[in-house]
């Protein structure tokens, strides 16, 4: 059974998109078919993949564009195959112009779990990397999704904004949109582990959380590493095997591949 898996957190700049391609790579790795699938208008994940959001096409806004048009369209026309040997589902920045369109559709909410349905029995993975927000591109992914993984970043706002999440995760249950969504997991991220804030993030994360959600045992430690793989268009785990970083995520994967062995054993 494909199992789609939104990257999601209501603020940026704490690891979404370099979990979505570092799990992206991990799983793999593993031996798993994954589609990565860029949400987001800024266009983070296409670029990390080692693409040109101005450049590449088609791309998810196409497909959507031409659903929300009423025009027949292969979805299968905007996946492209990356390097490190997952697909890729690229966005470009007109991406945004999509959420007025959204306005007046009805079943908007699912508009992206029916255009994934002609390709998700391709894949054991399909991850959304979602922007850092919550509209209707983000809701779409939420209804999509079976999980949600959650980065947060170990700094006290980040930590703060899972809340948020959460809470939208909630909602989305709430309204019947999608009453089987779960948490995935908490992953913390860009951690420097040597000082008492990290320590003590950590610490009330998982004590504020930890009773609900699942928390990845992997802590995704901070290196300048990351951003030199984001300019050379490639996943830590390629770049920079032997990284912390890189040994953490290949973690989450092997960790996320088992849950949801596990998960879809039982859905069997």
């Amino acid at each position: 059974m494909t199992r789609i898996i939104a990257v999601a957190m209501q603020k940026g700049g704490v690891g979404k998109t370099t979990t979505t391609i570092n799990l992206a790579v991990g799983l793999t790795m593993l031996g798993h078919r994954v589609l990565a699938l860029d949400l987001d208008p800024q266009g983070n994940l296409t670029q990390h993949s080692g693409n040109d959001p101005e450049r590449i096409t088609p791309t998810i806004y196409d497909i959507l564009k031409a659903e929300l048009e009423g025009q027949e369209v292969s979805v299968q026309s905007a996946i492209h195959r990356c390097a490190e040997g997952f697909d890729l589902m690229p966005s470009q920045p007109e991406l945004s112009l999509i959420e007025i369109s959204l306005m007046n559709v009805l079943s908007r909410e699912r508009v992206l779990s029916s255009m994934l349905d002609e390709v998700r029995g391709a894949y054991d993975f399909i991850l959304i990397d979602c922007s850092p927000a919550l509209n209707l591109l983000v809701i779409n992914a939420l209804t999509a999704a079976h999980s949600v993984i959650i980065p947060i970043q170990t700094e006290y706002l980040a930590a703060r904004g899972a809340t948020m999440v959460l809470s939208s995760i909630e909602t989305i249950r709430q309204k019947k949109l999608n009453p089987d969504l779960y948490v995935e997991g908490i992953l913390l991220t860009m951690a420097d582990t040597r000082t008492i804030m990290t320590k003590d993030i950590l610490a009330a994360v998982e004590h504020q959380y930890g009773g609900d959600h699942h928390i990845f045992n992997a802590v995704v430690r901070r290196s300048v590493r990351f951003s030199e793989s984001a300019v050379a268009g490639q996943s830590i785990l390629t770049y920079d095997p032997a990284n912390p970083g890189a040994v953490a995520y290949r973690e989450v994967a092997a960790e996320v591949a088992a849950r949801n062995r596990t998960q879809g054993d039982g859905d069997g």
